[in-house]
């Protein structure tokens, strides 16, 4: 009855003082888009920002303002290959007929990123689309969306010396001219990373030396030889000519991310200086140096192999820089014009009002959610087919980490996707914030609380826009003094945060057992931060104390006292439905169940007095339990 008396009253006072501020929907997308910040929120569904520009977008863009479309020529250069990475496939130029192994892969990535650099320039018309994951929707969606209607298609083969390349080619050749830079892949490794940052400062396509003869029989020019150089060569030679505000890690022996360096101007650094393996050394100085040289708080697009991922995680966060897991081609196709591409759309609303309190003393309750949201280049490929679109997802009413600040500038397209299709009952959370960092340990090497600051606003700004209300953080120890003060930074920056989410790095996500802290907002109110009791992981032939097959989890969490838990769910880990079985090992056999849908199997084996909430109903039945009174104040000055 109090909350109809309120809200009557509300509807009175709005009519009596302002009728054309009186909404019939909390989602009004004409006020939305108006961004009326004079009007008070008085629904607590209408509590978030507008989308508009506050200095919150740290990604490069070289197709900013968007190219004209349709672009009339476009080539389709086949790189989906599984050789594409492969550094002994043999040349010869007119022999490599069929677009094959590493140095076609690279050559590709050169010619693309210069087509984008003519286009964001106005000199061309032709532009280049790298073909590979064909099958992921963000791939589909985007060609559709760019307007993508090849009139040349290269297929295989190299596009350079195609027959009739050059009578349909727009003027690409004589924009770009026939200067090479040089590598050797096979005999020096490094040579294909420092030929990206030289492709970029010479404006030239990258050769191998396989392939030589052919191109300076053919008219090409050899610019720049990186056959012999290494990548602490390419700092010393072209640090000055490159821009600081990202950087990209790109293995040896790849070619992904190339076209987003050469055509944004960026840097590029391997870790390891053999594939896969720190068998020959790694460039573990020359990295933090890098780092250093970075404007604060930058992206570190890419990923290394065959290192712990903490070996590079750990240098870019204690940097003050966030690293953001991506590997993928056609970046700067993805992101063209980002910031005037952020369409508005919400997260899917949780009401606060809309829960039963009086259940918080008579029942326990869990929470599950997906591990590894900060994968931006997972949302892109694979994140949306085969985890969010579970139909498992609502009845577990499953709580999904995504990268929201990274991949609305990435693909905005794709996070537009996301928002629009997101599942019932479902809640989204802000993984890590930024990228993947740390937050016991960002900044230490430079201004840590300066930098904690900027990179809080800049986060808030994007979930405040997208109604996002949860924030998942990553730490050595979630417990410690340091993390409670990247808590506190990011609560200082966002009073709209509802709560955050807490997992340990190693030995186990769920290594703080469930414990609670607390944060005060800049309005006096607490702010959880819930630590995980649980993590569903398959470990073979084990379980581990907090982390184990969705049966035994379930049997973890019956004995447990706790009223609250959050549990997280492995992405990459997969088992076998074993019906009613209470086996705790056989499902670890198994390798069809994963996500929402492993997630269930824990959940059909609770007691009956667990309930199954959403990430954010279980943080606001905290807030309810151990801070009664603030909770009422605060959900009485909305209705």
């Amino acid at each position: 009855m109090k909350r109809i008396y309120l809200f009557l009253l509300s509807i009175f006072a709005l009519v009596a003082c302002c009728c054309d501020r009186l909404y019939d929907t909390p989602l009004d997308d004409e006020r939305f888009n108006a961004g009326k910040d004079d009007v008070p929120p008085q629904y607590y569904a209408n509590l978030y920002d507008p989308v508009r520009d506050e200095g919150q977008f740290w990604m490069p863009d070289v197709m900013a303002p968007t190219p004209k479309l349709p672009i009339t020529n476009f080539g389709l250069f086949g790189i989906s290959r599984g050789d594409r990475n492969d550094p002994d496939v043999p040349g010869g130029g007119a022999t490599n007929v069929n677009g094959d192994g590493l140095q076609y892969h690279l050559l590709s990535q050169s010619f693309a990123a210069l087509l984008d650099k003519g286009l964001a320039a106005g000199k061309l018309v032709s532009g280049g689309w790298l073909d590979t994951y064909d099958g992921w929707s963000a791939y589909r969606t985007l060609m559709k969306e760019c307007q993508l209607s090849p009139t040349w298609l290269v297929h295989t083969g190299n596009p350079l010396t195609n027959p009739g390349f050059g009578p349909i080619d727009g003027g690409v050749m004589d924009y770009l001219g026939k200067n090479y830079v040089l590598t050797d892949v096979r005999n020096n490794p490094e040579s294909g990373v420092v030929a990206v940052v030289a492709s970029h400062v010479y404006s030239a396509f990258i050769v191998d030396a396989r392939e030589k003869a052919f191109y300076d029989a053919n008219g090409f020019t050899m610019v720049y030889d990186a056959s012999k150089k290494t990548t602490a060569d390419s700092w010393r030679e072209f640090k000055d000519k490159c821009d600081n505000s990202a950087l990209v890690v790109m293995p040896v022996w790849t070619g992904e991310m190339a076209d987003f360096a050469i055509a944004n101007n960026l840097f590029a650094i391997n870790i390891n200086k053999k594939y896969n393996t720190d068998a020959g050394g790694q460039n573990a100085d020359l990295f933090k140096e890098v780092l250093a040289w970075l404007k604060p708080n930058s992206p570190v697009y890419g990923w290394e192999v065959g290192v712990n991922e903490d070996v590079f995680v750990n240098p870019v966060s204690q940097s003050g820089n966030m690293m953001v897991a991506l590997q993928e081609f056609n970046v700067p196709w993805f992101a063209k014009n980002y910031k005037a591409r952020q369409s508005g759309l919400l997260s899917q609303v949780f009401d606060p009002h809309d829960i039963d309190f009086s259940t918080n003393d008579t029942k326990r309750f869990v929470s599950y959610y997906l591990s590894d949201g900060a994968h931006a280049g997972w949302m892109l490929r694979g994140f949306v087919e085969n985890y969010y679109s579970d139909p498992k997802a609502s009845e577990v009413k499953m709580g999904f980490g995504i990268t929201a600040t990274n991949i609305s500038q990435i693909a905005p397209t794709q996070f537009d996707v996301i928002l629009s299709s997101q599942p019932e009952n479902t809640s989204l959370i802000e993984s890590f914030g930024g990228g993947y960092w740390y937050a016991d340990n960002y900044g230490v090497s430079a201004n840590r609380k300066e930098r904690l600051a900027d990179l809080a606003g800049k986060v808030a700004s994007h979930m405040r826009q997208h109604k996002i209300t949860v924030l998942e953080q990553i730490a050595m120890d979630p417990k410690s003094d340091a993390a409670k003060e990247a808590y506190q930074a990011f609560v200082d920056a966002n009073d709209q945060l509802e709560g955050i989410v807490a997992i340990q790095y190693a030995p186990s996500y769920a290594e703080a057992g469930g414990e609670i802290m607390w944060v005060t907002n800049k309005n006096g109110f607490d702010i959880p931060v819930v630590t995980v009791s649980y993590s569903i992981w398959n470990f073979g032939s084990q379980n581990r104390t907090r982390d184990g097959s969705p049966t035994y989890i379930a049997h973890k969490l019956n004995a447990d006292k706790n009223p609250f838990s959050a549990v997280i769910v492995h992405a990459w880990s997969s088992f076998a439905d074993t019906g009613e079985s209470d086996d705790e090992l056989a499902e670890n056999q198994g390798t069809d169940i994963r996500g929402a849908s492993a997630a269930e199997m824990c959940a059909r084996r609770l007691d009956s007095d667990y309930e199954t909430v959403c990430m954010q109903e279980l943080i606001w039945r905290i807030r309810m339990k151990y801070r009664p009174e603030q909770t009422e104040k605060y959900l009485n000055t909305y209705f």
